[in-house]
């Protein structure tokens, strides 16, 4: 009932793909909480009791604690990272892992004496508008002491509805969707509604990018600068696109979102970090960094993960932390 758009629809809300989602009135939909192995789309994953693929609780920052949040996308989250085939859900390799993991681990194993946590705040589907209006609503009780954040595909994704109308984070609309969610007789009555109405008459909207370049580049400063605020350092990762043969309106949408990001960050001395291996710039020679058009497989997460180890230490972003070993090669061990 959220989400209406038939593009949204079509990645988290059919029959094929809800199996890891529930509704969220703030934003449309969510990963379901202690999800055990579950199994979706060529992928196993897990979640904690807060509905994040972490395999510890999080809330409130515990004393100590150095806590980096990874705001993004599928990407982030870790699509098809491992691979999972349908008639073997038990054989994958458990060290492939997402780049968020990977950090995690080197870190803590850099610093053995510290508290750290590094956790994806990723949901597939997510554009950064919804990433925006989830770290306005989080940030405060997570505290994290950096944010890591990557948007892109979702974001010039053609749909007939744009984010700022299908996911309005107006108080009525937060509202309706609020009683929706925990009322089943409004719940009800809405559906009775929205079936006794139908499908819009007419000529059919133009397809537009979920997400605006300039939208685009609004919600970054906003993320960046709400960061700050609470005293947190930021990295921006340039999106990841394969080649500009397979979809080109796409990979010239993709360069010039990537394009302007990167000159907003630099105009702001935000951090940002742009992998050349995985954009469309290498793209007669990067396959073996990708699992398809969108997303890095386990060796991509790997020399993500090791891409951003080298630019904290370049650029003392972690404070007294050690950052460990960046070889991305180290992650096959």
């Amino acid at each position: 009932m959220f989400v209406t758009s038939p593009q949204q629809q079509m990645q988290v809300a059919n029959p094929q793909q809800s199996s890891i989602f529930e509704g969220d009135p703030l934003l449309l939909w969510r990963l379901k909480p202690n999800l055990d192995h579950a199994y979706w789309d060529f992928t196993v994953l897990s979640t904690n009791a807060q509905g994040f693929r972490a395999d510890y609780p999080i809330g409130a920052k515990p004393a100590g604690t150095f806590r980096i949040v990874c705001l993004g996308d599928s990407v982030t989250f870790g699509y098809r990272v491992p691979p999972v085939w349908p008639d073997k859900p038990n054989d994958y390799n458990r060290d492939w892992l997402p780049f968020p993991m990977l950090l995690e681990k080197e870190l803590r194993n850099a610093n053995p004496d510290r508290k750290i946590e590094v956790f994806p705040m990723a949901v597939p589907g997510y554009t950064s508008h919804q990433g925006l209006t989830w770290l306005r609503r989080d940030i405060a009780m997570l505290k994290p002491d950096m944010v890591i954040a990557s948007f892109g595909w979702n974001d010039v994704s053609v749909s007939a509805i744009p984010d700022r109308q299908s996911i309005n984070t107006s108080w009525t609309s937060y509202a309706n969707r609020w009683l929706i969610d925990h009322s089943q007789a409004f719940a009800h009555a809405t559906r009775w509604y929205q079936s006794r109405r139908g499908p819009p008459q007419g000529v059919a909207p133009k397809p537009v990018p979920r997400v605006t370049e300039l939208e685009y580049l609004e919600n970054f400063n906003s993320i960046v600068n709400l960061a700050r605020e609470h005293g947190a350092s930021v990295i921006v990762i340039g999106a990841p696109y394969r080649d500009s043969k397979t979809n080109p309106p796409e990979a010239r949408l993709m360069a010039l979102y990537r394009s302007r990001l990167k000159l907003a960050m630099q105009q702001s001395q935000t951090p940002y970090l742009e992998i050349l291996e995985l954009t469309e710039a290498a793209g007669s020679v990067n396959e073996g960094w990708f699992g398809e058009l969108i997303h890095p497989n386990h060796m991509g997460h790997r020399l993500m993960a090791s891409e951003l180890l080298k630019l904290m230490d370049e650029q003392h972003l972690l404070g007294d932390l050690k950052c460990g070993r960046q070889d991305f090669r180290i992650f096959q061990d």
